[in-house]
């Protein structure tokens, strides 16, 4: 398989990185999965039922007999339970393994209990439709409680291997840094009969250049992951160049494509700053130039509040040649003047050197030159390193070493949830200078609490249209864009997940020579 970038953290907990989890879901389980074949629905994975009782506020789940972690020991409730702990933690960061407490009481107060060994309690705040989709996305893990206890260093790949950590399908075996990761298939695995495959090498290919030719040659089965490095054409040009042997798999929409704005910084603390750049982008030159006119529109709520069809009306969103789009610009430019910045300003970009990132940060970059005199250089880090820069603006005492980036967020679930999880509350994996909004976060708790799908539409409009305003906002919606797993002609058991977060353990695909 190929892997889209290195690999940051081997501990899920607080991760948003996505390379990390396509390497780290092979080795452990969760409580409940996406599954494989009907991807839209949760089963079961350490878990053997659940019951939900308490008027739909309270979860119970009946843990699996005979679970071991590969040194041949028991995995317990004990272990789940220290684990939801951990992700719980109002405390420690969120990421993407602590999505599922936004609906649960306190997790060390009654929110997260242990019954005994094979019994996990969860209670929740209120009925809550979203709680499971969240608790079975691939980043909720089980990590070894005696492990985290003798403070193993869990974030290490080294330390798994030494180790032999993990209860999943396969057993990490060897890692080199911006190379490569191997598995091998777990002979101790508790699901009789799983995995198919002996093992898995994962190739660590960013050119996208080399990626082709891997694929054109037959050295590659599959991507893992929908994350590829590819652009759309490029996708579609490898199956017509193999004959169809290898496949595109939409994964759709799936990435919320954003410019990030450190709002901890002048100008960007300037709303009017904030709504000219909004107003100068030309998001159809971006769709074109970048994803061959296959993003769809920039509505903040990814079309599950106003329509795709509402939002291309917006000033800034229309096409710059057409009706509005002349007025559009000269707003901008009022703006910038009106802020003290009739000339514009020099400013930079910082940007993972990771799939299409650079190409969407150039298209803006001379966007914001050419209309607004916003000029400055671009910077590209590997992304591992690019994740660690973003992050020097997460304390509250800094502002951070970047001002402006280009940066997508992959959708957890298919849910307005999961894009304010993702990008608007506070502590959220892309919000990287820890912005949050009273009004942002009111209008969150009413509309996740609102079991009527027509009245909770129309408090997310609200809460889309204030986004959209930039009169307080840290992030630019580009455009929302579809990416695609890369199928060999050899790989069976594959089912498109609904998410690009989700089925990574591969413990139900097998080849068909």
């Amino acid at each position: 398989m190929s892997a889209y970038a290195d690999t940051k953290d081997w501990d899920p907990r607080g991760s948003s990185s996505l390379s990390s989890i396509q390497a780290v879901s092979q080795l452990y389980n969760q409580l409940v999965q996406m599954d494989t074949t009907d991807t839209s629905q949760i089963v079961c994975d350490l878990c053997d039922s659940w019951e939900i009782t308490n008027g739909g506020e309270t979860f119970t789940f009946t843990i699996r007999d005979g679970i071991k972690w590969i040194d041949g020991t028991d995995l317990t409730g004990v272990d789940i339970h220290n684990s939801m702990l951990r992700y719980g933690d109002l405390d420690g960061p969120t990421g993407r393994s602590g999505l599922w407490r936004n609906y649960v009481l306190e997790a060390k107060n009654g929110g997260v209990n242990l019954i005994d060994d094979k019994t996990i309690e969860f209670n929740l705040q209120f009925a809550s439709g979203a709680f499971m989709r969240f608790l079975a996305v691939d980043y909720v893990k089980t990590l070894p409680k005696s492990a985290l206890d003798a403070g193993l260093d869990l974030n290490l790949a080294e330390t798994i291997i030494d180790n032999k950590l993990g209860s999943g399908p396969f057993v990490l075996d060897e890692y080199q840094r911006g190379n490569f990761y191997k598995v091998s298939k777990n002979e101790n695995y508790f699901k009789e009969g799983r995995p198919f495959f002996d093992g898995i090498d994962h190739f660590i290919i960013t050119d996208t250049g080399t990626l082709l030719a891997q694929f054109k040659a037959g050295q590659l089965d599959m991507s893992n992951g929908g994350f590829t490095n590819l652009a759309p054409t490029q996708a579609f040009e490898l199956e017509k160049d193999t004959g169809g042997d290898y496949r595109p798999v939409p994964v759709s929409p799936s990435a919320d494509w954003g410019l990030m704005l450190n709002v901890k910084k002048a100008p960007f603390n300037d709303a009017r700053v904030r709504e000219a750049i909004q107003l100068a982008i030309d998001y159809q030159q971006w769709n074109d130039l970048v994803f061959d006119n296959t993003s769809g529109v920039g509505c903040p709520l990814m079309g599950m509040a106003h329509s795709f069809e509402e939002c291309l009306t917006w000033p800034g969103l229309r096409p710059k040649d057409g009706p509005g789009g002349a007025e559009d610009i000269a707003k901008a430019k009022a703006l910038m003047a009106e802020a003290g910045y009739p000339d514009g300003f020099t400013t930079r970009y910082d940007v993972r050197q990771v799939g299409t990132y650079p190409d969407q940060c150039t298209v803006v970059k001379e966007n914001l030159k050419a209309v607004l005199g916003i000029d400055g250089e671009m910077t590209t880090y590997p992304s591992a390193a690019g994740y660690a820069f973003f992050g020097t603006s997460r304390a509250e005492d800094s502002d951070g070493d970047w001002e402006m980036a280009c940066q997508g967020e992959g959708q957890v679930v298919l849910d307005v949830d999961g894009i304010m999880g993702g990008v608007y509350l506070k502590g959220a994996t892309r919000n990287y200078t820890d912005w949050s909004n009273d009004k942002v976060d009111a209008w969150f708790d009413a509309q996740k609490q609102e079991p009527d799908p027509a009245k909770r539409v129309e408090i997310n409009k609200e809460m889309e249209t204030f986004l959209f305003t930039q009169e307080d906002n840290h992030w630019v919606t580009l455009g929302w864009g579809i990416l695609q797993w890369i199928i060999g002609p050899d790989i069976r058991g594959f089912n498109a997940p609904e998410t690009v977060q989700t089925h990574f353990k591969h413990e139900d695909l097998w080849l068909d020579y």
